[in-house]
């Protein structure tokens, strides 16, 4: 990604304004009707130098919903969240928001069950019989 400083060299303004744009997020989600019942979390907020643009990473532990599904709906209250965030924050410029979707959370749970799974393996590589 061109537009971010290499990790742990973003400003305080930004570092500032990306956890302000998520708490808001968090805010703005639980009275959303349309994303009632999808439990998102949002993992992380990237303010660009320039504050033009944010992307919020966001994941969910719902499994059946899809990552196209939950992005649609969230592109779809952008406009109406930015600009509630512009008059909250009070900031020359709001950061547009672009939503992407978060794996990690998917994955750290998938190798924490991979790690259990071997945990119950005894060394010769047959599961206990307990």
């Amino acid at each position: 990604m061109k537009y971010l400083l290499k990790r742990g060299m973003a400003t305080r303004r930004t570092t500032r304004i990306s956890a302000l744009i998520q708490a808001e997020l968090g805010r703005l989600t639980s009275r959303e009707q349309s994303l009632e019942g999808t439990l998102l979390t949002f993992t992380s907020v990237e303010v660009s130098p320039d504050l033009r643009n944010a992307y919020v990473y966001v994941s969910t532990l719902n499994e059946q919903l899809e990552p196209e599904r939950i992005l649609s709906l969230l592109s779809r209250v952008a406009r109406e969240w930015q600009h509630e965030i512009g008059a909250r924050l009070k900031i020359k410029y709001t950061p547009r928001l672009n939503f992407r979707f978060d794996a990690n959370v998917k994955r750290g749970d998938r190798v924490m069950e991979i790690m259990h799974e071997l945990e119950d393996l005894n060394p010769d590589g047959h599961a206990n019989d307990e």
